[in-house]
């Protein structure tokens, strides 16, 4: 059985935005037939964490540190703009 990808959701407060985005991953993926495992945090509780387990972070907000892993901005998922532009890239980073 493939290891599950996990997608690490970023907002400043890791709830509101965060929710919504991971939601939205998730069924942008799954169309696809692409299932993840996410999980929502804050910018502030990034500098702490450990990414082994992290397959990719997506993020409301900028960062600007090297974290180990792949980083896509997800704004456009909560704007409705490029929505497919910034799924496409989160293949790409995941696969």
């Amino acid at each position: 059985m493939k290891e599950k990808k996990v997608i690490l959701v970023v907002c400043g407060s890791g709830i509101a935005t965060s929710t919504a985005a991971a939601q939205e991953i998730k069924e942008k993926l799954a169309e696809r037939g692409i299932y993840v495992e996410t999980r929502q945090t804050n910018v502030f509780a990034l500098a702490s964490r450990n990414f082994e387990d992290v397959s990719l972070i997506a993020s409301t907000c900028r960062l600007e540190d090297d974290y180990g892993v792949p980083v896509v901005n997800v704004v456009p998922l909560l704007t409705g703009i490029n929505e497919d532009k910034v799924i496409e890239e989160i293949i790409k980073k995941l696969l």
